[in-house]
């Protein structure tokens, strides 16, 4: 994934850059050199897909931005089973991946095999390696707005193949897909899980 800080709003990228990455100015690109709520309610507001705050100090920049959020932390997982086969869910009429909140002193490890095991219905979990933290922003429906950060982890199941989705958390089913044919999930999913899988899918024919 992009090694400067990213932040999602479903599709929409926000991006904390360094100096001498400062994009070319474009059509789809806001770009700003401080951080103010006013910048980025103009940016949700309006038709650009991105918007780029550049700095020497990029990681000041996401630290002020993350400051005007309430923050809460989750853990989830991208399964595969003994075939290769990846585990997809589909709530809220978008491809996702099994996650949920972290509760209070919990191991992200700990959380994500939990929230995989209750959203599922899949067990015999083994983690492999962690994946990429992502970050996305939503307004609830008190109007107050949250900075999510998830940690994700590659997990392996040694049980094939039934799934039990959690539908008390709006997910209507889960499937096994194929790393290659996600060409579905891809054009029906959030910014930081089509970056996640696309990540996933790279280092995959790596290794």
């Amino acid at each position: 994934m992009d090694p400067t800080y990213a932040v999602f709003f479903d599709q929409r990228k926000i991006s904390f850059l360094s100096e001498p990455l400062r994009p070319a100015a474009c059509r789809g690109v806001l770009i700003r050199e401080s951080v103010h709520w006013e910048d980025f309610t103009v940016f949700i507001r309006s038709d650009k897909t991105s918007l780029a705050y550049v700095s020497k100090d990029p990681g000041r920049l996401f630290r002020q931005f993350a400051a005007m959020f309430e923050y809460v932390e989750a853990a989830g997982g991208l399964v595969s089973d003994p075939a290769g086969h990846w585990l997809l869910i589909f709530r809220k009429n978008r491809w996702d991946l099994p996650k949920g909140m972290m509760e209070k002193n919990e191991p992200a490890r700990h959380a994500a095999i939990r929230e995989v095991t209750e959203e599922c219905g899949v067990d015999k979990l083994e983690i492999l390696h962690p994946l990429p933290q992502t970050y996305h922003v939503y307004e609830a429906q008190n109007g107050t707005w949250t900075l999510k950060k998830t940690h994700w982890y590659f997990m392996q199941t040694r049980i094939c193949c039934r799934t039990e989705p959690q539908t008390s958390e709006g997910i209507t089913h889960a499937e096994w897909k194929h790393p290659d044919h996600l060409a579905d999930v891809m054009q029906n999913t959030y910014g930081n899980i089509k970056e996640l899988l696309t990540f996933a899918r790279q280092f995959k024919k790596q290794t």
